[in-house]
């Protein structure tokens, strides 16, 4: 089980190999670098260590121009919890963090955290106008007894991977690629609420999700998608609607999931939405009749991706199998 501390003084005495870094999305890069933090524990018979930053430093410094985070601080965590990390530093970020030298942040660390080694990536840096970067902090570490390492960036067929890359493919509708780089599926997570109701007079009742605060949402249009509630980890087949609802004319910019072959009341249940593919985008249709009918075609094409994974799941057991 994981453990999370907000405060360097927390942090137990105990021999540990950290990283740094914001971490949002905890992408494919990141694992990588989480791996070999693992890796290294597991050979010095120590502790992990992932002290990261909330709001993330893009957030606090550019509130109006960032595009919205890929994981909450929630979700964030509980990834680090598969991974196996075994302690999390969540330390507010405020202005007077921002004014820390990387001096002082590194002796500050060093005399409650027992790191003995740290892992950061190329571009990480750390202090004061960023001034901590790898060759300094290197320098900083070899005086305090900590071993700094750093990890090129790690790219996938040619391509690199950083969170603001996978941000503008979700903002873009390509959850397919960024589901790719992330290494696990896009999820919005929230709780169901009331709607107005009209999805079960057409034959298409949906599950209503409150927009999520500071994190990206998809392009607007339809999606396939995996529902999974509450701590139950069944994954359920569904398609998920982001937009206005031009059709009912609405106006208001809603997040509705319809779970395929499901019956049950759903409302206060916490609902996690995992985007699999974007099936059209949204559209205006000339009567409720006439959007009847594309949503029998979405869910035709959904069920059609569903169909095509299942097909990719079974090949690749036979494949490993030898069958």
């Amino acid at each position: 089980m994981t453990e999370t501390y907000s405060t360097f003084d927390q942090l137990p005495d105990v021999e540990t190999v950290a990283t740094i870094g914001t971490f949002d999305g905890v992408h494919r890069g990141h694992q990588h670098l989480l791996g070999r933090v693992l890796d290294r524990a597991r050979e010095r018979n120590a502790k992990t260590l992932v002290i990261t930053f909330e709001p993330s430093p893009a957030q606090f410094f550019r509130p109006q121009a960032f595009a919205g985070r890929l994981t909450s601080a929630a979700q964030k965590i509980a990834i680090l919890q598969e991974v196996g990390i075994d302690f999390v530093l969540v330390l507010p970020f405020t202005q007077d963090l921002a004014n820390t030298s990387a001096t002082a942040f590194m002796t500050r660390l060093s005399e409650c955290g027992h790191v003995r080694e740290m892992w950061i990536g190329a571009d990480f840096a750390l202090g004061h106008h960023r001034e901590g970067n790898a060759p300094r902090l290197r320098e900083i570490g070899a005086g305090l007894g900590i071993d700094v390492n750093v990890i090129d960036r790690v790219d996938i067929d040619g391509e690199s991977i950083s969170s603001s890359e996978i941000r503008g493919l979700i903002l873009s509708g390509d959850v397919e690629r960024a589901n790719r780089l992330l290494g696990h599926r896009f999820t919005i997570r929230g709780p169901v609420v009331h709607g107005s109701k009209v999805g079960r007079t057409i034959g298409f009742p949906t599950a209503n999700v409150p927009l999520p605060e500071q994190e990206v949402l998809p392009l607007d249009g339809i999606y396939a998608s995996y529902a999974r509630l509450g701590d139950d980890p069944t994954p359920l087949e569904a398609m998920t609607y982001i937009g206005t609802r031009p059709a009912l004319n609405t106006g208001e910019r809603l997040i509705e999931t319809h779970l395929l072959d499901f019956a049950g009341d759903l409302y206060g249940q916490d609902l996690a939405t995992e985007f699999v593919s974007r099936i059209r985008p949204d559209a205006d249709f000339p009567s409720v009749d006439a959007l009847v009918e594309q949503l029998k075609a979405d869910e035709v094409a959904a069920r059609r991706v569903f169909s095509s994974l299942q097909h990719q799941v079974n090949t690749q057991a036979a494949t490993t199998s030898g069958v």
